[in-house]
């Protein structure tokens, strides 16, 4: 008898009807099929006498792997990541080079399309084409084939031209081929421009798979992605990479949640495999540190990180390396929050993000705006409202009320800056604010100040970001000018926002605006002033422009010219106490002194 087309026995064209599990098995099912059934199901079934048939989802999972790809041997690596992926739906993995992390995120995404490949969605995703086939999608493929070499009725054609495996097995050329079920690679980058998951997004199927490799060379914009497909029923991610920085995309995913305080909580970083909570819902964080290797002496015979390896690098780095660090330990590098302005610890931990509690008097009102026309270089044009009073604890706090695209359209032969003058006009006087209780940062803005005065005022405050900074003190605790401090405007402003968090006194900072505060860097210029880093510097390393934290801040420069007090500053000029009267008196003393002194003379 011949064997049924589109299908692959081990040795016999029949297996015997047999008892696995608990349940009876017919003759057309072979070893793989049953683990397939087993993992449709949920990884067990329910019996006539109210028992349950089947050993989980864990086990059943690991032995059609152990089917599929004997070669793959297990360890409590990749059994950890298989543990995590079953129970969450997005998965973090920090890992030394050669951890088998790559190798485990191409192969469960591929089980679960195996098992269900008439309604699943994967998309592999890495820098570059190139990164993808030597990385993610090039471990994929490799699999796929060794299973398809022995099972040729499992699902999944590759077109190798368009780095996709699909289920539709007609012709492009016949019919038109269904390309919606099925496995892709993603390439994020385009030589130097990063394009990110954006023609993916909105991508709907009843399981949708995101595997990122490499995120440590991702800006954060490719969490967007996640949070867009994460809509889908069934949804998995897995991000992976060597860790590097807190802000790129790997260290968003794996950001501790904040009952740990986030990455400046103090995550332990004892050289152990351990997972933690993120703060995605149903996320977890898996570190793979190397010196907690389960190939440490070097006899899985499988290519995993070594203490041989480790020592080679030690030899030639140093253990204080930031390579050492990355592709050895797996883990974070230490103070990654020192040089920011603002951190997710400090939010938190001052109460920023919480909603204010009014006392009920009469709030001032403020209006901000950061203006960019047209969307040049990217930057976006924000309007919003901060509001400060009493709180309930009679307090002083000041809050956000929101934040607002302004709409410009190119089009019109309206010039950009009125259209952003009559929307503000617009929506100043739908709140009940004056044109005097707002500004704009009026850098290469003097077009637009005359357009306020036209359409609306000219009591608009202009503040100039890259002016000098102020004759202000730069807090209670030091007795030194603003001027003397920062290098400009803008790091006087960055860092009023710190100190009036710090004071307890925001609050209703939204998790967009707080990202964007805690991305920004400082540094030293020639003249040893402290400098926020350069909005275009910031740009290429995040991928996006600090614009509504540009705008916050001058809403509160707007605040405290309106009498908004921070309680970690005071003014400049009556801090300093003139002590010349003690020198003028001293003086004083010795003339009359001198007056009466006897002169002898023999």
């Amino acid at each position: 008898m011949a064997k049924p087309k589109g299908r692959i026995y081990y040795r016999e064209e029949k297996f015997p009807d047999r008892m696995l599990y608990g349940l009876k098995w017919s003759t057309a099912k072979n070893p793989l099929d049953i683990e397939r059934e087993m993992i449709r199901h949920g990884g067990q079934f329910p019996m006539n006498n109210g028992e349950l048939a089947g050993n989980g989802l864990f086990f059943h999972y690991k032995q059609f792997i152990s089917i599929c790809w004997p070669h793959i041997v297990w360890h409590k690596w990749n059994d950890l990541i298989l543990e995590k992926w079953l129970t969450h739906r997005i998965i973090g993995c920090l890992g030394p080079a050669n951890s088998g992390k790559t190798n485990t995120f191409a192969i469960l995404p591929l089980v679960d399309y195996y098992c269900w490949p008439e309604n699943t969605t994967g998309l592999f995703s890495s820098t570059t084409k190139e990164s993808l086939e030597m990385r993610i999608w090039g471990e994929v493929k490799k699999l796929h084939r060794m299973a398809k070499s022995r099972f040729n009725w499992l699902a999944g054609n590759l077109i190798e031209g368009r780095q996709r495996i699909v289920t539709d097995a007609r012709e492009e050329a016949s019919e038109g081929r269904d390309f919606r079920n099925g496995l892709c690679g993603v390439a994020c980058k385009k030589g130097q421009n990063y394009q990110g998951m954006g023609d993916y997004i909105g991508i709907k199927n009843d399981k949708v798979r995101l595997v990122g490799d490499e995120l440590q060379f991702m800006p954060r914009s490719y969490v967007d992605a996640i949070a867009n497909l994460n809509k889908n029923r069934d949804f998995k991610c897995g991000g992976l990479g060597n860790p590097k920085e807190t802000l790129d995309a790997l260290g968003i995913i794996c950001e501790p949640c904040a009952e740990m305080g986030g990455w400046d909580g103090g995550i332990d970083q004892t050289p152990i495999t351990k997972s933690w909570p993120t703060r995605f819902d149903r996320g977890v964080a898996v570190q793979l540190p190397g010196s907690d290797s389960p190939n440490k002496d070097g006899k899985l015979g499988i290519p995993i990180i070594s203490q041989a390896d480790i020592d080679a690098d030690i030899k030639f780095y140093g253990k204080e390396s930031l390579q050492y660090t990355m592709m050895d330990e797996g883990r974070m590098p230490k103070g990654q929050g020192t040089h920011r302005v603002l951190t997710r610890n400090i939010c938190l931990k001052f109460h920023a993000c919480e909603e204010p509690l009014w006392k009920g008097d009469p709030l001032t009102k403020i209006w901000f705006l950061d203006a960019a026309y047209g969307g040049v270089g990217g930057d976006r044009t924000i309007f919003g409202e901060l509001n400060f009073g009493p709180s309930n604890t009679n307090e002083i706090i000041i809050a956000l009320v929101d934040t607002i695209l302004v709409p410009i359209n190119v089009e019109l032969t309206e010039p950009a800056e009125h259209q952003i003058a009559l929307f503000v006009k617009e929506q100043c006087e739908s709140r009940g604010i004056g044109p005097e209780s707002g500004g704009f940062d009026s850098t290469g803005r003097g077009t637009l100040m005359s357009a306020f005065a036209n359409v609306w005022s000219n009591q608009v405050i202009p503040i100039e970001f890259g002016g000098l900074a102020s004759e202000r003190a730069v807090s209670a605790d030091l007795d030194v000018r603003c001027r003397d401090y920062y290098s400009k405007m803008v790091s006087e402003l960055w860092y009023s926002m710190r100190l009036t968090v710090e004071a307890g006194q925001f609050r209703g900072l939204t998790e967009d605006v707080m990202q964007e505060f805690c991305m920004r860097e400082w540094g030293f210029t020639d003249g040893n002033k402290i400098e926020v880093e350069p909005k275009e510097k910031m740009k290429i390393k995040s991928g996006r422009s600090p614009d509504l934290a540009d705008a916050v801040v001058i809403g509160l420069e707007v605040a405290r010219r309106r009498g908004f007090k921070i309680r970690k500053m005071q003014n400049f000029a009556k801090k300093r106490v003139d002590w010349n009267w003690k020198q003028k008196l001293r003086e004083k003393q010795d003339t009359l002194w001198k007056s009466k002194e006897l002169n002898y003379r023999a």
